[in-house]
């Protein structure tokens, strides 16, 4: 955004992963100028690691996730392990309106970083800690990710067929940007409360109970029926079919679900099965879901010699909801999609031009900024000590001589 408040915000991100650098990335977005902090010994792991290619590839420059989840950002390395690193930061905290974190519990106070600490220095910042299982409890100095977010929250549980068998994580770590979008939610509260007090404040986020609302359903169904719910796979609990079919070719797959006799009637004219209407096994929503085994097996058979987008567009049509279970490529070619100019060119150096997510909200008069690279590891080190900081260059010149900032990623 180009006149929106949040332009002048200042951001210090010192997160790493996803679920930290996604609430300084929608920020970024949003116009706040975001500055991200790592160290070169110790720098965001989602950057990858040294060893994954020869020093003159860059290996940690060409990380697709980091990439995305840290456009707009400015770059710096602080060594945090030295007191001069740690004086740095603390002079751009004091010139920051939100500062982000999602260490575990404990470090930055072992830092002396704690928000007591550092509202000492800026009354009016807001700053966001997120660490996995929050700042207090038996939990609180357990490590966790995105994927041990999910399982402890309980969403693992939930993830397998209605057959049994092993649980499954989900393929996207579900627990970070769930967290992500929890955290900028939380900052613009925060924000807007100090608009209202003129003091900024601590924000605490476990991301393990962020989480935990995804669980709803089951949780109620627990506390009414005190039976445990069961994975149901792609099922639903009263509504069948409902579930993801084989289509003719390779690795094509439908997806729908069938709520009403009215769309189980189109359904079955879409797919020629008329006479499975008088088939007493299906004939009512009760029937079909005591029988869901058999009407699975039947619809299977059906759509194996279907095409995904004739039989996608015919369902839609008929007025069963239904979709084509798109891969990567597949969404990417969407024509609503590129109608629509969601993926954005981004040049970023050592990798060149990419396609990246763009901004979902649309603004009418205030367009997000989605289109700004990455950060090189601490691309903007200058910039930010000399602009932001009002150091001179023989203080940078300093701090680069004793390895408290650098460009060089160490190892």
């Amino acid at each position: 955004m180009t006149t929106t408040p949040h332009q002048r915000l200042r951001v210090a991100d010192l997160s790493m992963g996803w679920a930290g650098p996604l609430v300084g990335a929608m920020l970024a977005e949003m116009g706040a100028e975001v500055v991200k902090v790592e160290d070169t010994r110790h720098f965001d792991w989602w950057r990858g690691s040294l060893s994954m290619g020869s020093p003159e590839e860059h290996p940690v420059e060409r990380s697709a996730v980091f990439n995305s989840v840290n456009r707009g950002k400015l770059g710096v390395t602080l060594n945090l392990a030295d007191p001069r690193g740690l004086a740095v930061l603390k002079r751009l905290a004091a010139t920051a309106d939100v500062l982000i974190e999602n260490f575990s519990a404990g470090v930055m106070e072992r830092l002396g970083l704690s928000y007591p600490v550092l509202s000492a220095l800026n009354p009016r910042l807001v700053m966001l800690s997120m660490p996995s299982f929050g700042a207090d409890g038996p939990e609180r100095d357990a490590r966790g990710y995105g994927n041990t977010v999910e399982a402890m929250a309980g969403v693992t549980g939930l993830t397998g067929y209605h057959d049994g068998g092993q649980p499954y994580t989900l393929s996207n770590a579900l627990g970070d940007p769930v967290g992500g979008l929890n955290g900028a939610f939380a900052v613009m509260v925060g924000l807007h409360e100090r608009e209202r007090t003129g003091r900024g404040q601590w924000i605490e986020l476990a991301q393990v109970e962020a989480a935990i609302p995804l669980m709803a359903e089951a949780l109620l169904d627990y506390q009414l029926t005190g039976k445990i719910p069961p994975p149901r796979g792609n099922r639903h609990p009263r509504h069948a079919p409902h579930g993801i079919y084989r289509c003719a070719g390779e690795n094509e797959w439908i997806a729908l679900g069938v709520e009403d006799e009215t769309q189980w009637r189109a359904l079955l004219n879409a797919l020629g099965l008329q006479n499975l209407a008088g088939d007493q096994r299906f004939s009512t929503a009760e029937a079909r879901k005591r029988n869901e085994d058999a009407l699975d097996e039947a619809l299977s058979r059906a759509f194996a010699s279907s095409e995904v987008e004739e039989i996608a567009r015919r369902l839609v049509e008929a007025g069963v909801p239904a979709g084509q279970v798109n891969s990567a490529p597949s969404v990417m070619a969407d024509a609503q999609i590129q109608a629509r100019g969601y993926f954005v060119p981004v040049e970023r150096a050592v990798v060149g031009t990419h396609l990246y997510p763009g901004a979902v909200a649309r603004f009418s008069q205030t367009p997000l900024e989605a289109d700004r690279p990455a950060p090189l590891l601490g691309e903007h080190n200058a910039a930010v000590l000399r602009e932001i900081l009002g150091m001179s260059d023989a203080e940078i010149e300093a701090l680069e001589r004793a390895g408290i900032i650098g460009t060089r990623p160490l190892g």
